[in-house]
Parts: C-alpha cells; sequence; structure tokens
C-alpha cells in the first residue's frame, strides 16, 4: 500500500470517528447516580473522610506556591506589603528567612502526614464500595431465570460480571480522587489567584468556555466509542471461553487453526474499536492542551506588561506564573474529567442494564407445608419461539410416589418437560401443578429444593468428593455424606483414592471417571432426600457394566419418590411403573404392544405389576 492510500485512509478513518453517534438508549441518566451512591451508604463515614483529608492536602498544595512571592518581595527585594491586601499579616509573618523556611517545614510534614490519611481512607472506601457492588451484582444476577444463563453464553456473562466492575472500579480509585483533588485544588487556586491579580485571573478564566467546548464535542463520541469497545471485548471473552471449554472437541477434530481464526476474527474488532476509542480520547486531549497552551501564552503576555507598567510586583508575577504553570494541568486534568469518565459511565450503563433486569421473586410465593408429589400438566404449550412449539396441549399426570419414564425422539421434547417443572422456562399455555398448586404461583426457589435432579450434563465443582456431594445439603454431617456414597454404590471407590473423601475432583471432575461423576451427583441426590426426583439420561454416556451398577443403585434411589425417568435405554426402563411418549408435542401413554422396538424390553413395570430383575 502507497503513502498516499494510507494518508487516504487516515482522512476517511478521522472522518468517519468523528460522525456524530446516534443516539443510546442506554445511557447512563443523572438519577442513575443515586442507585450506584446506595453501595457507598454502607462506609459513608470513610468517604466523608477521605473527602476532609483530600480538602485538607489540597488547599495546603494551593498556599505553598505563595512562599515563593514572599521570598522575592519580602526577603530579597525587602519589600513590604500594602496593608490594605489580604496577605499583609501573613507577608510580615513571613518576612524572615527562618521564618519562612519553618512555616515550609510544618506544611510539608502536615501536608505529607494528612495525604497518607488520605491514601488510606480512599482505599478503603474504594475496595469497600467494590466489595458491596460486586456482592450485589452477583446477588441479583444469580436470581435471574435459568432461561437467561441458557440463552448467554459463560464468557458473555462473566465479562459483564468482571471487566465493567473492574472499569468502575478503577474510576472510583484512580479518577474521582484526583477529580476531588483537582477540583478542590482549583477553587482555593482561584482564590488565591484573586488576590495576587484579578486581572490575570478574569484571563485565565476566559479560556474555561474553550475546555467546555471540547467536551461538548467529544464526550458522546468517546462514550459510543466505548460502549462498542465493551461489548466486543465481552465477545472475545465468550469465544476464548468457550474454545478452553471445549478444547477436547477442538483437539479430536484437529481445529486449532480454524478456533484461532475465529478468535482472531472477534480480537479484529475488538482492537478496531479500540483503536477508535484511543483515538478520539487523543484527539480530545490535543485540544485540551492546546488550549492550556494558549491560557499560558495569555497569562505571560498579560502578566509581563503589568510588571513592566509597574502594576504588578515581581514576586506577585513569579508565584502567578508558577501557581498557573501547575494550575494549568489541573484545570486540563479536571475538564478532562467527562471525558475520561466515559468509560466508566458506559460500564456504570451497562450494570444499570443488568440491575434493572427482573429475577425470579426471592420470596412471596406459595410454600405449601408439605409435598405429596401429585404433578399434573394441562393443556400446556410451550415452544422456545412461538412459531415452533414443542409441546402442544400436552397433558400428563404423575401419582405420588410413582416412577414414570418418558421417552421419544431426540429432540421430541423430553427434556423440555424437565426444565418446565424445574421453572426453568414457563408455559406458554396451560398450566402445570404440584399438589395442585400452579408452579407459576410457588416460590421457585423453595420448589428447586423438593427436587433432586440427576442428568447427563451433570456438574461437579473444583473441590473435594465430600463437598461436591455435601452441596445438596451444605449443613450435613460427615457420616451422612459417607451414609450418602454408600447408597450410591461410590464409597468404597473414594476411600480407595489417597486422600479419600477430600480428594479434589477437578474441573467439572475431570479427575474421576464418567461413572464415578454420576455416582457422586447420585449421593448428591441422596443426601438432599427430596420428594421429587428427575433422572434426565442418567446413564446414557456409561458402559454397560457401569450403567448396571447405576441401575441397581437407581432402584434404591427412587423408592417413595415422585419420579420422573428420562432415558433411551431400555434397561433402565425396568424401574419405571409406566412409559409415556412425547410426540408431536403431545404426551401419550405406551402400551406393552406399541412400545417403540428399542424400548420394549418386556420388562417395564406397569401398575399392579412386580418387577422382573
Amino acid at each position: 500500500m502507497s503513502i498516499t492510500d494510507y494518508c487516504r485512509r487516515t482522512v476517511a478513518f478521522t472522518r468517519e470517528i468523528m460522525q456524530q453517534p446516534a443516539t443510546a438508549k442506554k445511557d447512563l441518566r443523572f438519577s442513575d447516580l443515586g442507585f450506584f451512591l446506595r453501595f457507598a451508604r454502607p462506609i459513608w463515614s470513610l468517604g466523608v473522610l477521605a473527602l476532609v483529608a483530600t480538602a485538607l492536602v489540597a488547599a495546603a498544595k494551593a498556599v505553598l506556591p505563595l512562599s515563593i512571592k514572599f521570598f522575592i518581595d519580602n526577603i530579597l527585594l525587602g519589600e513590604t506589603p500594602a496593608p490594605d491586601t489580604l496577605i499583609a499579616g501573613a507577608g510580615a509573618i513571613l518576612s524572615s528567612l527562618d521564618t519562612l523556611i519553618a512555616a515550609l517545614l510544618v506544611l510539608g510534614l502536615f501536608t505529607g502526614g494528612m495525604d497518607l490519611l488520605r491514601n488510606y481512607w480512599t482505599a478503603r472506601f474504594r475496595e469497600g464500595y467494590a466489595f458491596n457492588l460486586q456482592t450485589a451484582l452477583v446477588e441479583h444476577v444469580l436470581s435471574f431465570p435459568i432461561s437467561y444463563f441458557k440463552s448467554q453464553q459463560t464468557g458473555y456473562i462473566m465479562s459483564r460480571l468482571s471487566d465493567d466492575v473492574q472499569i468502575l472500579q478503577y474510576t472510583v480509585s484512580q479518577y474521582l480522587p484526583l477529580i476531588v483533588a483537582n477540583g478542590l485544588y482549583v477553587v482555593f487556586t482561584l482564590a488565591v489567584l484573586c488576590i495576587l491579580s484579578l486581572r490575570l485571573t478574569l484571563v485565565v478564566a476566559a479560556f474555561i468556555p474553550l475546555y467546555l467546548l471540547v467536551n461538548a464535542v467529544f464526550i458522546r463520541r468517546i462514550r459510543a466509542a466505548t460502549h462498542r469497545e465493551r461489548e466486543r471485548q465481552a465477545y472475545v471473552s465468550r469465544d476464548i471461553q468457550e474454545v478452553i471449554s471445549g478444547i477436547d472437541t477442538v483437539k479430536t477434530h484437529a481445529a486449532e487453526e480454524r478456533e484461532v481464526h475465529r478468535v482472531s476474527g472477534t480480537l479484529a474488532k475488538m482492537v478496531d474499536a479500540r483503536i477508535r476509542n484511543t483515538m478520539l480520547s487523543a484527539f480530545s486531549e490535543y485540544f485540551r492542551i492546546g488550549t492550556m497552551s494558549l491560557m499560558l501564552i495569555a497569562v505571560f503576555w498579560v502578566g509581563g506588561n503589568e510588571v513592566l507598567a509597574g502594576g504588578m510586583t515581581i514576586g506577585d508575577f513569579v508565584a502567578f506564573a508558577v501557581y498557573v504553570v501547575t494550575f494549568a494541568p489541573t484545570v486540563n486534568t479536571f475538564f478532562a474529567f467527562p471525558v475520561v469518565m466515559q468509560p466508566a459511565a458506559t460500564s456504570a450503563a451497562r450494570l444499570r442494564e443488568l440491575f434493572s433486569m427482573d429475577g425470579e421473586p426471592s420470596g412471596g410465593g406459595v410454600v405449601p407445608a408439605a409435598v405429596q408429589g401429585r404433578i399434573e400438566f394441562s393443556g400446556v404449550r410451550f415452544g422456545y419461539t412461538e412459531s415452533e412449539p414443542v409441546l402442544a396441549d400436552a397433558n400428563l399426570v404423575i401419582r405420588p410416589g410413582e416412577v414414570v419414564a418418558v421417552v421419544g425422539r431426540t429432540g421430541a421434547g423430553k427434556t423440555t418437560l424437565v426444565n418446565l417443572i424445574l421453572r426453568a422456562f414457563s408455559p406458554q399455555e396451560g398450566t402445570i401443578t404440584l399438589d395442585g398448586h400452579d408452579l407459576a404461583s410457588l416460590d421457585p426457589r423453595w420448589l428447586r429444593r423438593q427436587v433432586s435432579l440427576v442428568s447427563q450434563d451433570l456438574f461437579l465443582f473444583h473441590t473435594t468428593i465430600e463437598d461436591n456431594i455435601r452441596y445438596s445439603r451444605p449443613k450435613a454431617t460427615f457420616e451422612e455424606v459417607v451414609n450418602a456414597a454408600r447408597k450410591a454404590q461410590i464409597h468404597d471407590e473414594i476411600t480407595g483414592f489417597p486422600d479419600g473423601y477430600r480428594t479434589v475432583v477437578g474441573e467439572r471432575g475431570t479427575q474421576l471417571s464418567v461413572g464415578q461423576r454420576q455416582r457422586v451427583a447420585i449421593a448428591r441426590a441422596f443426601l438432599k432426600d427430596a420428594p421429587i426426583l428427575i433422572l434426565d439420561e442418567p446413564t446414557s454416556a456409561l458402559d454397560m457394566q457401569t450403567e448396571e451398577q447405576i441401575r441397581r443403585t437407581l432402584r434404591l434411589l427412587v423408592r417413595n419418590r415422585t419420579t420422573i425417568l428420562v432415558s433411551h435405554r431400555p434397561s433402565l426402563l425396568t424401574i419405571a411403573d409406566r412409559v409415556v411418549a412425547v410426540e408431536g408435542g403431545r404426551v401419550r401413554e405406551q402400551q406393552g404392544t406399541d412400545l417403540p422396538p428399542e424400548h420394549d424390553t418386556g420388562r417395564i413395570r406397569r401398575p399392579g405389576h412386580s418387577a422382573a430383575t
């Protein structure tokens, strides 16, 4: 590519990023600030202490350059300050070099000590705020219905939970203390500048509208670019997490290059968004520095003429010049605040969006005194899209203590029945009841405490076997955990490990075999001892010998429980009292003569018949 082409692309790029962005639908409103302030309420006293310390440090730093005036005018030139000036008293006290040096030492010690306290109180406030915010966010997100997590990828959710909080935390910890300190320093310095020369102070104030103009031009553009960058960063996290989670599949298909290409494509879009954001910030910084330079030039020109005309002492001008040289970058930082806050504002808007999403009700639903276990589907219609229902006019009655097997082709809606019972989704038509209570009226957390689930997609946490079994009942004793493991026929294998029940299973239980993981999940169900049991393809990934072991375990587990068994394995259907099939969106009873060939084993228990072994 030639230099001319690069120049054309640069011009086109500049025009593109400077275009006025569309109005964002989810911008942070001023009223939302009150929402985020609530996380500071438990630690408001630390915030007040940090603010007071910041004000004292800013005031001390604003007074410091005045020593130059006293040194030049009072000590070197021996001039006496005019009695009608506001600093005449201070000038009389600090007319001695020893006194001035002593005052500077005291001021330095005070400023240093107070700055240490400010940093400590600010750090405590910052970390306390981040803790309150992230704890509340995690609690709120975990209250979302299961359907939300099924519709979003884990990497995307993790990015929303971590990246946005980190940006907001960084802003609270770095920019807000700096802006408060700079804002107070500007106020104190303007007061001193007015005392030294009101005319020069008006010259400085004349440049403030230029700073405001720069902010007006760039704020919305940077906010839109930051939002685009955050979203694409979340997509990168999503893709990388998906590749790492599915590394076995990637390796077995020799798809490394293909996945690198896919992730690099997402990365390229994020890099492009980041470059646009960086250049917008650079443009705004360029114009602010230009404004600051013009202000310094104007001050030196007007102030120099004042000194030459005798309207201002040398000490006043030198002190004023020192103030302006230190004051100008502070003003630049202060007026850059709305711009540098755009990443934080974007993250805050995204967090506010999460907080505004409705979670499941944590209380207030019906909580029956006891559970018999009668489940009834009446005219249930449900589809993941309105146009393609998975279930249409589904009717099913499961009596208390009954074991009902659900069969059907893949995708017929068997697992959908399970998800509806767990209230992962709600039926679009019809009702599902438990002991006559509509599931929609029940407290969802209470409902799930009444259900034990053993599925093909089981999950073990990266902790010990003991903790994984105890997850279903956290207050269970070690003896109860061992008893549950015995019932699940996994105890002997656990004790065979060097660390026994303290063996760490690895991420998702990878240190255990598939059969061992399945029996740990069954031990959870034994320990939970819930009146309703759902077995969703519990042996789909097992060999015949392991399946036979687990089948004997499941016979014990289903006793005196209302059980829904979803399985393609004919041998597993022998523990069922009856079999129903999901076909064409409806549920119908299967009779012994019309069972599908792969299920008709001749060993299905029917009501009034005993099970054959």
